[in-house]
C-alpha cells in the first residue's frame, strides 16, 4: 500500500496537469490563425473552455457538417463525381468530431456538443461507429492480452494434470469436472441439462450450477481427446485475453484511438477482479460476449434492423445464458443505470430501441424457456441458497488485491471474502485518475452514465451494512434494500463492483482518447497554430501516462499453483473396470467440498466413465422451503467416515451401524469402496474392516467389491 500511494504522487500531477489542458486549451482557436488585436494582447489560445468548438465557430462547423452531407448525397444520386467532391470539406467533416471532442463511447450519443448547444447535433446519433480494418498494431494489442493471461497462469504451463490452483480451494477441480460431464453427455447424447456422474445416483442439475455449458459442450471435442485438465486452462487463458480483446474492439467501434482502447481492454481482461476469480472460476472469466451484446443494444438504439439484429442479440444473450446466467445479470443492471442517465438527458430513444429489444428477449425466452424450467423445477433444483454477508469492506475499494506486484497478502485477505472473491482492489492511484477524467468531462452524457454506474456498483458492493477495515460503522448499504429481491438474493454483494470494471476501463479510454485527439491533426496545424510540434502531444502524453503508472499497482502476479494429489495408477489404467458394473465408486471419505481428489479419478478413467458418491456442486438441501446446499445430504456412512477422518483415528462400528451402513450402500448403488494412500488411511482401513471385512490391495489402493450387497 505504501508505494501504491506514492505512485499517486505523479498521478496526481498528471491529473492536475490534465485538467489544465483540457480547461485551457482552445482547439477551435489553436487551428485559427491569430487575429491582430490577439497577438497585441499577447493571444487568446488558452481561452477557458471546457473541450469543445468556440461558441463563434459553432456555425462554420454546422455548415460545414451539412455541406459534406449534400455532397455525400449527391454522390449517392450519382450527380457528382468523385473527383468533383470539395477535398477542404471531406477534410475537414472528417477532422470535426476529432479535433473538436474525443470520440463517443457509445452510438446513442453524438460528443459534439461540447462547448456548444447540446441539441445542435442530435442528428448525428444516428451516425454508425466507424468500420476500421485491424492491421499488425491491433494483432500486436491482442498479443499483450494473450501474452498477460499467460503470464497470470504461468504456473499451470506443462502442468495442466498435475498442478492445481490451491487458492481456489477445489474450485478448479470443480469446473473441470463440469468440462468433463458436458463431453460425457455429448459422448453418450445424454441430457446435457444434467449429470448423474456424481451425487450418484440422484444426480446434478447442471442448469442449477454454475456448469459452464455453453463452452464445454462446444468444447467437448478438445476434452474427449486431451482431456478436462486442458479445457480448463484453455477456457482461461482464452477467457482472460479474450475478454479484453472483445472490450478493445468493443471500444475502437466506438472511435476510441489505439491507445486508449488498448489501456481499456487491458482493465477489463486483468482488473483484480479478473485475476481473482481466475483461480477456479472460469464463468467469471470468460466474458468476451457482454462487450458483444453490448455493441448489439447499441445498434438497435441506433434504428438498426429490429429482425436482424433483434435475432444476434436473442442468440447473444442465449449463449451467455449458459456460459455464466451472473455475469449477465450484472451486465443487465450495468446497463439499466448507465441507460437510465441516457434517457434523463435526451440521448437513448426507448422507442426506437423496443423493437430490436422486444424481438432479442423473445426469441431468447423461446430458447431458454425449458432450460430454465428445467433449473427451477427440474430434478435435483432448488428455489435458493443462503449466503453469509458478502459485502465489500470500504477499505477494498481502494486497497491491493493479493495477485499484485508488491501486494501484502494477509491485508488483502484481511478485506476480502477469499482469494477468489478479490472483487474490489483498484487502488487510490487509479481511483483518482477516473475522478479527474470523469469531473473533466462529465458534461458527457456517456461519462455521466459510466460515473453514476462506479459509484452504484462500488455503493452496492459494501453489501447491507457499511465495514471499514473489519469494523461495523452502523451505516446502511444500498445493498439492505435489494437483498431479498427474487434472483438478486442469490448474489453475493461483493461481485456488485464488477460492474464497474468496464465503466472504469471506459472512463480511462475516453479521457485518454480526448487527450490525444484535443492535438492538430497535421503538422501544417501545428505550424498555422504557431506551436512546437510537441505542445499538441502533451495532453496525450500527460493522461496516457498517467493511466499506465494509475495501472502500475494492478499489474497482476501469477497465479499460486500447487501440486495436485497423484491419481493412482488403479483408475489410469484398467483395474478399475474390473470392480465396477454400472454402479458407484465412493472414495474415502466421500467427496466434498474440501476434497475433490475423487474428480481426478474420474477425469483419468475414459472421462467420467463411473459415477462416484456425493460430490461438490450446489443441490436441494431437503427442506420443506425447497432451498439448496453445497455438496450432497449426507447418510450416516458418509457422516462416520467423515469422523474418523477427522480424528485420524479408529472407531467401530457397531452392529446397528453396520447395518444401516450396508443400506447406505445400496441407496448409493455402490459397486466398490476405494481407499487411496492417505495419511489417514491406517485409521479408516481398520474402522471399515469393522464393516466390510478386509480390503483387497489392488495396485496402488485398497478396495471392498461390494456388489454382492446390492443384490
Amino acid at each position: 500500500m505504501t508505494w501504491a500511494l506514492g505512485l499517486s504522487v505523479p498521478v496526481v500531477t498528471c491529473a492536475l496537469a490534465l485538467a489544465w489542458f483540457f480547461v485551457r486549451h482552445d482547439d477551435g482557436e489553436r487551428r485559427a490563425r491569430a487575429d491582430e488585436e490577439d497577438g497585441a494582447a499577447g493571444g487568446d489560445h488558452f481561452r477557458m473552455q471546457v473541450v469543445g468548438y468556440r461558441t463563434d465557430r459553432v456555425d462554420e462547423v454546422l455548415a460545414r457538417l451539412d455541406e459534406q452531407i449534400a455532397a455525400n448525397d449527391a454522390l449517392l444520386r450519382g450527380d457528382v463525381p468523385v473527383e468533383r467532391t470539395r477535398p477542404d470539406v471531406a477534410r475537414t467533416v472528417a477532422a470535426a468530431p476529432a479535433v473538436g471532442h474525443p470520440a463517443a463511447l457509445d452510438d446513442v450519443e453524438a460528443d459534439t456538443d461540447e462547448g456548444a448547444d447540446e441539441d445542435e447535433d442530435e442528428d448525428e446519433d444516428d451516425e454508425p461507429p466507424a468500420r476500421r480494418r485491424w492491421g499488425w498494431l491491433d494483432a500486436l494489442v491482442v498479443a499483450v492480452y494473450l501474452g498477460t493471461a499467460l503470464h497470470v497462469l504461468s504456473g499451470l504451463v506443462g502442468r495442466t494434470s498435475t498442478g492445481y490452483l490451491s487458492q481456489g480451494v477445489q474450485d478448479h477441480q470443480a469446473f473441470e469436472w463440469y468440462f468433463g460431464a458436458s463431453a460425457h453427455n455429448v459422448a453418450t447424447l445424454s441430457n446435457p441439462l444434467f449429470s448423474d456422474r456424481q451425487n450418484f445416483p440422484d444426480g446434478v442439475n447442471l442448469m442449477a450450477n454454475a456448469a459452464v455449458t455453453g463452452l464445454g459442450i462446444p468444447l467437448a471435442p478438445l476434452t474427449l481427446v486431451l482431456g478436462a485438465q486442458v479445457t480448463f486452462f484453455v477456457v482461461e487463458l482464452l477467457g482472460l485475453a479474450g475478454t479484453a480483446a472483445a472490450w478493445y474492439w468493443f471500444l475502437r467501434r466506438r472511435g476510441l484511438v489505439r491507445s486508449a482502447a488498448a489501456v481499456g481492454g487491458w482493465f477489463t481482461g486483468f482488473a483484480p477482479a479478473m485475476v481473482s476469480h481466475a483461480n477456479g472460476h472460469p464463468n467469471f472469466v470468460a466474458l468476451f460476449l457482454i462487450p458483444v451484446i453490448i455493441d448489439r443494444v447499441l445498434r438497435l438504439a441506433r434504428g438498426s434492423s429490429p429482425g436482424r439484429d433483434g435475432v444476434a442479440l436473442g442468440l447473444l444473450v442465449t449463449w451467455q445464458v449458459f456460459i455464466g446466467e451472473e455475469p449477465l445479470l450484472l451486465m443487465a443492471l450495468g446497463m439499466l443505470v448507465v441507460g437510465a442517465v441516457l434517457v434523463l438527458r435526451g440521448r437513448l430513444d426507448l422507442r426506437r430501441l423496443a423493437p430490436g429489444l422486444g424481438v432479442g428477449a423473445g426469441l431468447c425466452l423461446l430458447l431458454v424457456a425449458v432450460p430454465l424450467w428445467w433449473q427451477f423445477a427440474g430434478r435435483q433444483s432448488y428455489t435458493s441458497i443462503y449466503h453469509p454477508p458478502g459485502g465489500n469492506d470500504l477499505a477494498a475499494l481502494w486497497g491491493r488485491a493479493t495477485r499484485t506486484i508488491g501486494a501484502d497478502p494477509w491485508a488483502s485477505a484481511a478485506l476480502s471474502m477469499n482469494r477468489t472473491e478479490e472483487n474490489a482492489f483498484f487502488g487510490p492511484a487509479l481511483l483518482l485518475l477516473v475522478a479527474v477524467i470523469a469531473v473533466v468531462l462529465i458534461r458527457r452524457p456517456v461519462v455521466q452514465g459510466l460515473t453514476a454506474l462506479v459509484v452504484v456498483a462500488c455503493w452496492l458492493s459494501l453489501g447491507e451494512e457499511i465495514v471499514v477495515r473489519g469494523r461495523p460503522t452502523g451505516i446502511p448499504g444500498l445493498w439492505a434494500a435489494l437483498d431479498e429481491m427474487p434472483v438478486l438474493e442469490n448474489v453475493l454483494p461483493t461481485r456488485f463492483v464488477m460492474m464497474a470494471i468496464p465503466a472504469i476501463a471506459g472512463l480511462l479510454a475516453i479521457g485518454i482518447d480526448a487527450a490525444v485527439r484535443a492535438a492538430p491533426l497535421t503538422p501544417s496545424d501545428t505550424a498555422e497554430a504557431q506551436l512546437p510540434e510537441w505542445h499538441p502531444r502533451v495532453g496525450g502524453w500527460l493522461v496516457t501516462g498517467a493511466a499506465v503508472l494509475a495501472l502500475l499497482p494492478v499489474l497482476p502476479t501469477p497465479l499460486r499453483v500447487d501440486e495436485r494429489p497423484a491419481v493412482p495408477t488403479f483408475f489410469t489404467g484398467d483395474a478399475w473396470r474390473d470392480f465396477t458394473s454400472g454402479g458407484s465408486v465412493l472414495a474415502v471419505p466421500p467427496t466434498d467440498i474440501v476434497d475433490a481428489r475423487a474428480f481426478d479419478w474420474q477425469l483419468a478413467a475414459d472421462t467420467l466413465a463411473f459415477p462416484i458418491v456425493e460430490g461438490y456442486f450446489v443441490g436441494p438441501d431437503g427442506g420443506a422451503d425447497g432451498g439448496g446446499q453445497y455438496g450432497a445430504a449426507r447418510r450416516p456412512m458418509s457422516l462416520w467416515l467423515y469422523d474418523v477422518n477427522a480424528a485420524n483415528a479408529v472407531i467401530p462400528a457397531t452392529e446397528a451401524q453396520r447395518l444401516q451402513f450396508v443400506e447406505d450402500l445400496r441407496a448409493w448403488r455402490t459397486d466398490a469402496v476405494v481407499l487411496p494412500a492417505r495419511p489417514q488411511t491406517p485409521a479408516l482401513r481398520d474402522s471399515l474392516v469393522t464393516v466390510l471385512g478386509p480390503p483387497q490391495e489392488v495396485e496402488d489402493v485398497l478396495v471392498w467389491d461390494v456388489r454382492e450387497l446390492r443384490r
